[in-house]
């Protein structure tokens, strides 16, 4: 194990040198959704910062979160804004984080031509260590490295590498295992152009819509990054997002053929400042033998139920509608509601549905220095199914949608509080429910009505886990958990129980080097 962490370590300064030479800021440049950019975000929100940011079209760029930060910065300097303790310590780490794309922004706010030209690179390793009863495997180590730049201030070209010694643990990465054990993807990979009117994107990253805490029913960041065209574009309090991507060919056994895979999917977000989101999304999953993408669903504009009826094929199309309520003080309320295959006639078969509906309390009951967030998830037998094996709603083995999949629900309860600047202690409560249902599982053209869910044997699990996160700045987090799992009837077995009880530690370094001129 102390061999593969050394050579991981090794391999990732040696390709972090190589390749992030001309590594700079880049205010264009995505920020991962692995970020723990985005908790802080979601709290802030919650709070009625940042009143005009989409905050269910993720990833956000560096420049949109530095601009919303630039903009409490100069209130706070003008004295129009008091902050809690909390708040100022959550903005203390994104000043830190933003710190050359504030100074780039600041100048520019105030005119003064200064333009600095700031080089970094280096990597930013994570360490893992995990202990459960049973596995003697408990230790892991991730390294991942980023290049980045922007020329311009309209193009910038983004790269970045992890390095895994367990990637088979990671849902997001899927490649060949190295020698060693070891593991490397290129899990980001794209160049971005900003046209002021809109935004194009053409490579690899990830894309996640809706407003769930952990997870979203219709487009997930936990499956591994889409090769895609993505454009945004932004007219007053609307974004319009498109995407059309190349899905991962299936061989089809009973038909005898490998199947072309092919998804694409477009949506309108509204945001008030008022406190209100909406949301509004389509995706098309289709494909076949010799097929080639489609020209109709190539056209961001049409709607893909309708012309796929004139069309004729037979593809699978989801819709997904999402309303995020954040005007109350301190109150956020947020629901998603998920359509597979609606049927227009009400009659033919039941509507497959899912919905997630949630809320986010900070400093709840006067309880300050805390954020709480309770939800709920369901989502029906057969949804992200279809009768053609090739339009199963997957990618690289994984749902696309919830990671709960079909057939399921969950209860989940998250508690915040911030003891300290550098040091918050978290509590997370789930219970789940799974039927026998899956995603692969055959369908015929018209799915049966069900009257029990979960259907079949139902496998029932309850997870406690309490986690110590100690950051005293953007560039160093450690978490220390404990956690309790305890499943009835494991993989829909009757009577198979299993009890769990795992201890991690988690250490994330951010090792970048800055150079300017």
């Amino acid at each position: 194990m102390v061999k593969k962490i050394f050579s991981t370590i090794l391999i990732a300064f040696l390709l972090s040198g190589s390749l992030s030479l001309v590594a700079k800021s880049t205010l264009l440049e995505n920020i991962p959704l692995d970020s723990w950019v985005y908790e802080v975000v979601d709290e802030l929100t919650c709070q009625g910062f940042f009143p005009s940011l989409h905050k269910n079209v993720r990833p956000f760029t560096r420049q949109q979160i530095a601009s919303l930060v630039l903009e409490t910065n100069l209130k706070l300097k003008e004295g129009g804004l008091k902050l809690t303790d909390s708040q100022l310590w959550l903005f203390s780490k994104l000043n830190q984080e933003f710190r050359l794309e504030l100074e780039q922004l600041y100048y520019k706010e105030q005119k003064k031509g200064r333009k600095p030209t700031i080089l970094r690179y280096g990597t930013s390793p994570v360490v893992y260590l995990t202990v459960t009863e049973g596995d003697s495997s408990y230790g892991r180590l991730q390294a991942r490295f980023e290049a980045g730049v922007q020329f311009d201030k309209k193009f910038v070209l983004k790269d970045r590498i992890v390095i895994d010694t367990k990637a088979e643990k990671e849902r997001r990465y899927k490649g060949r295992e190295w020698k060693h054990h070891l593991t490397g993807v290129l899990d980001e990979a794209y160049a971005s152009l900003d046209f002021r009117y809109f935004y194009l994107l053409f490579g690899r990253d990830h894309i996640r819509w809706g407003p769930g805490r952990e997870d979203v029913l219709l487009l997930s960041h936990l499956i591994p990054p889409f090769d895609m065209l993505k454009i945004e574009g932004k007219l007053g309090a609307f974004k319009l997002i498109y995407f059309a991507t190349i899905l991962d060919q299936m061989w089809v056994p009973h038909y005898g053929f490998w199947a072309n895979r092919y998804l694409a999917g477009h949506r309108i977000n509204l945001k008030l400042n008022l406190g209100v989101e909406l949301g509004v999304s389509e995706v098309v999953l289709y494909g076949g033998k010799n097929r080639h993408p489609e020209p109709y669903y190539l056209n961001p504009l049409l709607p893909y139920y309708g012309e796929q009826y004139n069309q004729n094929p037979d593809d699978n199309i989801l819709w997904s509608l999402d309303v995020t309520l954040s005007t109350f003080r301190n109150k956020e309320l947020y629901f998603e509601l998920l359509v597979d295959d609606f049927q227009y006639d009400f009659a033919s078969e039941p509507h497959q549905t899912g919905f997630q509906v949630g809320i986010s309390y900070a400093e709840p009951f006067g309880w300050g220095r805390s954020y709480v967030n309770l939800e709920y998830t369901r989502i029906n037998n057969w949804v992200y199914g279809q009768n053609k094996p090739w339009n199963v709603y997957t990618y690289k083995g994984w749902g696309m949608g919830s990671i709960l999949g079909p057939d399921a629900d969950r209860w989940q309860f998250n508690l915040t509080c911030h003891l300290t600047k550098d040091v918050d202690l978290k509590l997370h409560q789930e219970y789940k429910r799974k039927g026998e249902g899956r995603i692969i599982t055959p369908q015929t053209p018209a799915v049966p009505s069900s009257n029990k869910f979960p259907s079949g044997i139902v496998e029932e699990t309850n997870q406690c886990k309490f986690m110590f996160t100690y950051q005293p700045s953007a560039n160093l987090k450690l978490d220390l958990s404990a956690e309790y799992n305890w499943v009835k009837n494991l993989g829909n077995q009757s009577g198979k129980d299993q009890k769990t009880f795992v201890l991690g530690a988690q250490l994330s370094l951010n090792l970048w080097k800055e150079r300017r001129f």
